[in-house]
């Protein structure tokens, strides 16, 4: 294995399980609470989201990271990481993507800026990470056709 196969190996492992740990312990955190805290109620109860059920909304939230993070994991144990070829992870870092809009909507249309921006900056380093996968995965596929062709 090259060098920089192995550097490529190593960054995949760790988007992998920086996901998988994200995902699961914020779904976690959520599903323990068993509905929707003080602080989510209060934070949507000026907003047009505060005339909506509080509970299904941070449970579906909690619902959304919980597979997520499951997505994550399961790439991780299919062994993704090592084989240059992650489609699993893919999905879960563009479904990432959609999670990360709808919290940053949330906090935007709460007044919460400051987390809104934090949104957008998970949203950066998550499209970031999609297109070093994304990339990773057209270098394997270019390597297969390659040797299939020899």
């Amino acid at each position: 294995m090259t060098t920089c196969r192995v550097a490529r190996t190593v960054m995949t492992l760790s988007i992998t399980l920086l996901f998988a740990i994200m995902f699961c312990l914020a779904g976690l955190g959520k599903w323990l609470d068993g509905g929707a805290p003080e602080w989510f109620v209060e934070q949507f109860a000026n907003t047009p989201l505060g005339s909506l059920p509080q509970t299904p909304m941070y449970l579906g939230i909690a619902l959304g990271e919980s597979l997520l993070g499951l997505g994550a994991v399961v790439s991780l144990l299919r062994g993704e990481w090592l084989r240059g070829r992650a489609p699993l992870l893919k999905l879960t870092l563009a479904a990432s993507l959609l999670m990360f809009v709808a919290l940053g909507f949330g906090t935007r249309i709460s007044h919460q800026y400051e987390d809104a921006a934090f949104q957008f900056m998970y949203f950066t380093g998550t499209l970031l990470a999609l297109i070093i996968v994304d990339r990773d995965d057209r270098l394997a596929e270019t390597s297969e056709a390659d040797r299939t062709n020899s």
